[in-house]
């Protein structure tokens, strides 16, 4: 692979702290289950995506609106560590950083509760600029608040920019306070490539069935690169209109799979949209940087392209 040109991108989405937990198992009504170790670290689907890019060596910047609290602090202290700018970063006065519970078992199995704070929700498309897309490659959103992702998807498409979709959730849980049914469509009809899991192509399509379910999705949308479903230990598969093509997952034994899915995207933006390799060895680049990640604790992949490429050629020999 080559990597001279590493790209600018801007990203929208999900902020957030975590508190991380690592238990003996996940929690069951009226059940016990003993905490092995307990830490605080940032995350967010968005901010995990942006970084794994950093990371990687991409010009990347973050687009989003904390509260001036000490986790607000906290995230964007992290956030510059991790390589990525914040000369996009709001701060509401007075409020409160959105933030989760994740709770980590055995195999990397995991569960997360959600507190949305009162800030991250405030950040409004009036208060973004179309100049923010100035010399960007890719736009990346993860829909979240749905309104100010529009305003630059909108503008990108106008530019010729390449905006890439992470459904993180199903739809029936963004819609609130963060989206609303006709925004999420119109984002959906905006992106040049969407990804998401299999649950969410089900609802939007209505079909029990992976393949199906994500043929009906490129059907409604007409993604110009087409759609891909992620599966965790199985892998990816991606369909653009033509071709199905799939990549396992790499075999591991994953310390914490918190992330993974934002490291793949992150990984799948700087291979394919900006490296520029087919969509094959693209998705194997994604799936190694993801399962790097899952060797690692925490939300947030940490690491560089060169030792993606180490990890690919183990495997390989």
């Amino acid at each position: 692979m080559q990597m001279d040109k590493r790209g600018v991108v801007l990203g929208l989405g999900a902020t957030a702290v975590d508190v991380v937990i690592r238990c003996s198992e996940l929690p069951k009504d009226d059940g016990f289950a003993r905490v092995y170790d307990e830490r605080r670290t940032s995350g967010g689907s968005g901010a995990n995506v942006l970084v794994t890019l950093a990371q990687l060596g991409v010009d990347a910047s973050l687009v989003a609106r904390i509260g001036d609290d000490s986790l607000g602090e906290q995230f964007r202290r992290e956030l510059l560590q991790d390589g990525v700018s914040d000369r996009y970063l709001q701060v509401n006065p007075g409020g409160v950083t959105m933030y989760t519970y994740v709770f980590v078992a055995d195999k990397g199995k995991r569960c997360i509760f959600v507190n949305s704070g009162d800030s991250f929700a405030g950040l409004k498309a009036e208060n973004l600029e179309e100049s923010m897309l100035n010399g960007v490659d890719v736009f990346f959103t993860d829909g979240y608040p749905s309104g100010s992702s529009l305003k630059l998807a909108r503008a990108a498409q106008s530019r010729k920019i390449p905006v890439f979709f992470q459904l993180e959730c199903v739809p029936s849980f963004m819609e609130g306070e963060f989206t609303n049914p006709q925004d999420l469509q119109e984002l959906l009809g905006l992106a040049d490539l969407i990804c998401s899991g299999g649950d969410a192509y089900e609802e939007l399509s209505g079909e029990k069935d992976e393949t199906s379910a994500l043929k009906s999705v490129y059907r409604l949308y007409r993604p110009s690169q087409g759609v891909i479903c992620t599966m965790g230990g199985k892998g990816a598969v991606w369909f653009n209109g033509e071709e199905m093509i799939s990549c396992p997952a790499y075999p591991i034994d994953a310390v914490d799979t918190t992330g993974a899915g934002d490291s793949f995207v992150g990984a799948l933006i700087f291979s394919y949209l900006l490296q520029g390799l087919d969509r094959l060895p693209a998705m194997r680049f994604a799936g190694a940087c993801a399962a790097l990640k899952c060797l690692q604790a925490g939300p947030r992949f940490h690491g560089s392209a060169e030792d993606v490429l180490r990890f690919i050629q183990g495997f390989s020999k």
